[in-house]
Order: structure tokens, then sequence, then C-alpha cells
């Protein structure tokens, strides 16, 4: 379930007209097994509310979000797990009043990650049977890109196979690595591969397979990034097109005193640095284009302007940033023939260090 939509508990008891009535939540957020810990994180009292017939909910999503971080992937990493990008969550909850209080009626455990749901999803929307997190079905690749991550759920997939290749996932003993991931640029090399392909996650019943699709390296080198996707896990996008760098500096001047920079018994000279820059700042964007893309990529390409964190892969080193293009224009096929996206994306860190910690 994902940590930024809202996650909703509604209660009722029957006792709510008692003197001095009110309704208890413990709230439980962890990193662990799925069992509840024996002392709750967050006590939330509320009223019963009359207007909806003297029921009580609340909404947990941010208290599950803050036990969550986005630095979980290590890129170059072969078959990474989720670590502190998932938690169990869950809440007991029970009417209390003035001279007792009733049992405690427990929810059951879900695991949460950085993800989110539409809102026409409506509230409470899990993955429900999704087993490989990524909305892809074809996954676009060059010889030249780094690396590549899907994300299985590690309780449900049995194993991940390329040609005669195959790996297993590690057994799945507590939030931290119940989602793992797998690069399937390592996978490929392990396979012997360099070629259009299928990978294949198995779990017990059937398979599901997805299409590798090796491109041309262009001219111009492709951009590869891994973003939080809506499971809240990082999916990975190349752009195989042109790409540019811009550098933008900021900066204030003020003038000098004249003899604070030339000894007054000495001639001025034009080259005497009366003119003093203060309080630089300097920024990197970057300028990327897709390459022609299927109509079916629109979602994906809607996640990445969505994503919370996208990290650029620059030789195997994760630079975090983000999308600054406040408008998506979704092209389609009917209207635009050809579809190709161009972004606008900015470093989370200035150019010039100004990190104090």
């Amino acid at each position: 379930m994902g940590a930024m939509s809202p996650i909703i508990y509604q209660v009722y008891d029957t006792d709510y007209n008692k003197a001095g009535f009110y309704y208890l939540f413990d709230v439980y957020v962890w990193n662990g097994s799925a069992s509840f810990p024996a002392n709750p994180n967050y006590s939330i009292t509320r009223d019963a509310d009359t207007f909806a017939n003297n029921r009580a909910w609340i909404d947990i999503h941010k208290l599950v979000n803050q036990a969550l971080t986005e630095d979980f992937l290590d890129v170059g990493t072969y078959k990474p797990n989720v670590t502190g990008g998932a938690c169990y969550f869950g809440v007991k909850a029970k009417g209390v009043w003035a001279t007792g209080s009733g049992s405690y009626v427990s929810s059951n455990i879900k695991l949460a990650t950085n993800g989110w749901s539409y809102t026409f999803d409506g509230f409470n929307a899990d993955y429900g049977t999704q087993r490989v997190f990524t909305d892809k079905t074809t996954f676009y690749i060059t010889a030249q890109t780094p690396s590549y991550y899907v994300w299985y759920d590690a309780n449900v997939i049995t194993s991940i196979t390329i040609g005669s290749t195959s790996i297993t996932p590690v057994a799945v003993t507590s939030s931290s690595n119940y989602i793992q991931g797998v690069d399937i640029v390592q996978l490929l090399a392990a396979a012997g591969v360099a070629s259009d392909t299928t990978i294949t996650f198995a779990y017990s019943g059937g398979t599901q397979v997805y299409n590798i699709d090796y491109q041309c390296q262009n001219k111009y080198g492709s951009v590869t990034i891994h973003y939080l996707n809506n499971y809240g896990v990082y999916d990975t996008m190349v752009f195989n097109a042109l790409s540019k760098k811009v550098f933008n500096y900021e900066r204030e001047t003020y003038q000098k005193p004249i003899f604070l920079t030339q000894n007054m018994a000495n001639a001025w000279t034009y080259g005497v640095h009366q003119t003093q820059n203060f309080l630089t700042n300097a920024t990197t964007t970057m300028i990327v284009n897709t390459d022609y893309i299927p109509e079916a990529y629109n979602d994906i390409i809607q996640q990445l302007f969505a994503s919370d964190n996208l990290l650029i892969d620059e030789n195997s080193v994760a630079y975090s940033a983000r999308i600054v293009d406040s408008t998506f224009n979704r092209l389609t096929r009917i209207n635009d023939k050809l579809i190709q996206y161009t972004l606008t994306i900015e470093y989370n860190q200035p150019l010039i260090n100004k990190i104090v910690r």
C-alpha cells in the first residue's frame, strides 16, 4: 500500500452513548517481522461523530510515511532489497468511557512503501495481486545502459530467468526484504545475452513475461534515470536521444573600496579587483528526450512527473534530481502520430557545495 495516499480506518462501537465516551486508536508502524510490536507508536483519540452515525475515523498515511526512506537503492547492486523503503503498519482500536472500555479490535497488518494511488482508485487502494512492481510490459535498454531495475514481491515470485540463467529471491524474513529487486543489465550479462529477449518472473501456478528491447545507441549517448514509481520502488527509464546539461548561476555583487585592493602609494590600474561577487550559487539542470515510445508509455511518463525522487545514474553514481516541468501534455498516436517527450530535470544538490551537516 502506498503511504503517499490516504490510509483510513473507521470504527464503530455500540457503547457510544455512554458518559465520557471516545474512541482510542493505537497506531503501530515498524520494521521487522509481520506481527504487532508490544507498544504502539501513536495513540489517537476521536469523539463519536454524530453526523457519521457515531462512528470515528483516522488517516494515518503521514505517520506511516515518516517511517520510510527513499535512499534504499545503491545503484550498481545486482539484487537489492527495499530495506527502509518499506514497513509494516496496523491499528488497534476500542471504545473508552468514564467507567470502562471495550476490547481492542485489531486491523490486518499491511506493508507500506513510498507509493501512491490515483483518486479514482478510491480510499485504501493497495497493490492487490501485483507480483512485479512496474506497469511496463517492455523494458527498453541500450548497450550503454549502466543499470535497469525491476522489483517484485519476494513472497510470491520464485525465480527470475533470462535465457538459461535464473536467480531466486532470498527468503523473506522482515519488511526490509519483502520486496526485492534485480538489475536486468547484470542478469543479461550473466546470461550472455545482448539482443532482444524476454525476462520471466515465475510464481506458484504461473509466470509473468516481459520483453527486453535493445535499442540502437544514439550518437549523443543515453541518460538512465531511476524514479520512485507509484509502487514506491525505483523503476528505470532510459532517455535514448539528445540530452544537454545546463549550469545556472546566481550571484550578487558589491563594490569594494579601492584602498582595500590597492596600496594608495601605487597607481590605480584596471587590474584592481574592485567589484566582488558574493552569495554565488549554482544549480545543474538536464534537458532529456525520449526516443519514440508507444502510447502505452504515457502512463510511465505520468508516473515520472508524479515521482517524489529521481536518481540519475552517471557511471554507477546516483544523483538525486526532480522534474521541474509543471505541465504534462499527454500525447496520443491519433493526434500526434509519433510520440516523444522532452523533460527538464534539476539536480537536487547545488553545483557549489553549500551543504552544512
